[in-house]
């Protein structure tokens, strides 16, 4: 499951994009909300929240001008929002989440949390015209550093548009295994992005970014042009790999070095059919390797192949 934190300044439009993202389909946990209805639902917080800072909680809000104070504050109030997020992606069975929040990037409780993270912005004269009781804070909040952040959305003109922005940016998201490649005697799988004069592939690892040239007498397969043996025929592999997600039903995938037993099973959930004279335990295995690594550095929200064909 990927996890992606969509940040930014007072009025600079992230909930009108999680709005967005929510009508989408998306899960979104809104940490504003949800930190408010722990105050109410944990036992005892706001008395230790009291005994932290030494302000009746009833006043609290004087102590976000003191950033002693307040680090005093969130070191009660952030532990037990991580563990209700936590315990919240668990429940998820969408591939992707995402985590509202305009201060978590700079939260250390939060760090590693985050496979992406979002940065809406605007020009601060259109925040001040959405929030005009925010004067104050916008012009004393730190703005997001953009090289912290793997999408920026410009929220600088009609919603109709930002919608159209956070589109593009989930389509950018998904996985093109038309452009996924397996290499014969390389382990893991490559990402293409452009053939040289030559005709050399140019890809770079899934797992790290690092790129390499593949000459025109490599071996190269893409996963799109992968499919199983089944007794009713060939199985795609996105087929495949979408079959595995459902019979996991939210578990972690067993790797190529589990017992075999165990992947057996699974792929007898996932894809009960195969075809056991054409489809071996070696195959089994790599298909594993594949999968998780597509789920830890890439997606399973794959692109159709209309999609595939329109941007050809």
């Amino acid at each position: 499951m990927k996890t992606v934190l969509v940040t930014g300044g007072i009025a600079s439009g992230k909930s009108e994009v999680c709005r967005h993202l929510e009508v989408l389909g998306y899960p979104v946990y809104d940490s504003d909300s949800r930190t408010k209805a722990l105050y109410e639902t944990i036992p005892g917080l706001k008395t230790r929240i009291e005994e932290a800072t030494g302000y009746p909680f009833s006043q609290i809000g004087k102590i976000f001008s003191d950033d002693a104070m307040r680090e005093k504050l969130e070191s009660v109030v952030y532990p037990e929002v991580l563990a209700d997020f936590l315990e919240w992606k668990a429940t998820c069975k969408a591939n992707l989440v995402f985590f509202e929040s305009a201060i978590a990037l700079d939260k250390a409780q939060f760090d590693g949390q985050w496979d992406e993270v979002w940065l809406v912005r605007a020009p601060l004269e259109q925040r001040l015209k959405r929030n005009p009781k925010a004067e104050g804070r916008l012009q004393a909040q730190k703005e997001v550093d953009e090289s912290r952040a793997d999408v920026v959305i410009e929220n600088d003109s009609s919603i109709e548009e930002l919608h159209l922005k956070v589109n593009k940016a989930l389509n950018d998201m998904k996985t093109d295994l038309t452009k996924i490649l397996s290499v014969a005697g390389k382990h893991g799988l490559y990402k293409f992005l452009a053939l040289s004069r030559t005709n050399s592939a140019i890809a770079e690892a899934l797992c790290d970014g690092h790129r390499t040239v593949f000459d025109p007498h490599s071996r190269i397969t893409t996963l799109s042009d992968i499919a199983i043996y089944t007794e009713e025929g060939e199985f795609r592999l996105k087929e495949v790999f979408l079959a595995i997600n459902k019979a996991l039903d939210g578990k972690e995938a067993p790797t190529s070095k589990s017992p075999e037993a165990e992947i057996k099973a699974l792929f007898d959930k996932a894809v009960p059919n195969y075809d056991p004279d054409r489809f071996y335990f070696s195959h089994m295995k790599k298909i594993l390797d594949w999968y998780n690594e597509l789920v830890k550095y890439a997606s399973l929200d794959f692109v159709e192949e209309e999609e595939t064909e329109e941007n050809a």
